[in-house]
């Protein structure tokens, strides 16, 4: 190589250093904004709720529920103490229809300072979803799964004190059929449910409960079900609440579930004990 040449490659691996040196601090600079952003988005004042509520972690647990493995997702809050526990049933549609919605309805529950249990009640018999057959022959073995976990919710974080139920469809029919004479739940709230069979006598002494129905509802019909709750509940001398939609059906529009989360909030709220 002569003088020519060599210092044209001098010139040419200055050159290529440079843009190196340049395409290095720009990654640099990127990096530093990635961190910035990061930090932000995990700061404290990041990681609250719309409401300014802190933002709930979940977690994934287990029961024994007649020797099968019953999986609960747990949502709380970062607070010391205990709190009221609420349970969380999901309808015949299961985690994978049912479950979008009841993860909003647990997160807004958590938000507001309770322990909230998403419980995979279909565990149990390895059902996905619910269909009317199968609900008639495993209701009563799903409703021993949910006492179950009532009695494994007030140790886990509730310090023995009565739990809540929030149950959509079949769930509602299960939470009903779960607080009924049983001490151990301080309050129900029942959207889209009723009492099972229609068999009155299942409804004994009662905690406070609300109810929230489509008036539109054809799965669970309005006039077949909802009433007669209402009427066997202020027979039983219960305090309730109705929430009532008249232009709603069974699978409730984002409208108007966003009404009844913070009315379950609120439920809860007046009716389970806080420490």
């Amino acid at each position: 190589m002569g003088d020519d040449g060599f210092n044209n490659f001098l010139r040419e691996t200055r050159v290529e250093r440079a843009e190196f040196d340049t395409t290095l601090d720009s990654m640099s600079k990127i990096r530093v904004a990635v961190v910035a952003l990061l930090a932000v988005y995990f700061s404290p004042a990041r990681m609250m709720s719309a409401s300014g509520s802190a933002l709930p972690t979940v977690s994934s647990m287990s029961i024994q529920s007649d020797g099968h493995r019953i999986r609960i997702d747990k949502y709380a809050t970062v607070q010391t103490g205990k709190r009221p526990a609420i349970l969380v049933l999901h309808g015949a549609g299961g985690t994978l229809l049912d479950g979008p919605e009841m993860r909003r309805v647990a997160r807004q529950l958590a938000e507001a300072g309770n322990t909230v249990y998403l419980i995979h009640y279909f565990n149990r018999t390895g059902t996905i979803f619910g269909f009317d057959a199968g609900m008639q022959k495993n209701f009563e073995v799903w409703l021993g799964t949910v006492r179950d976990s009532i009695r494994f919710a007030q140790r886990d974080n509730a310090g023995g004190a009565p739990v809540g139920i929030y149950g959509y469809s079949l769930g509602a029919f299960l939470a009903l059929a779960a607080a009924s004479d049983n001490p151990a739940v301080g309050a129900v709230v029942e959207h889209a449910g009723g009492i099972w069979n229609r068999k009155t006598e299942r409804i004994g002494r009662m905690p406070p409960v609300l109810m929230v129905h489509g008036e539109g509802d054809r799965r669970v019909p309005f006039q077949k079900y909802a009433k007669p709750l209402a009427a066997v509940l202020r027979q039983r001398g219960t305090f309730f609440k109705t929430q009532f939609f008249p232009k709603e059906g069974h699978v409730f529009r984002a409208a108007a579930m966003s009404e009844v989360r913070p009315a379950a909030v609120n439920f809860f709220r007046e009716h389970l004990a806080r420490n």
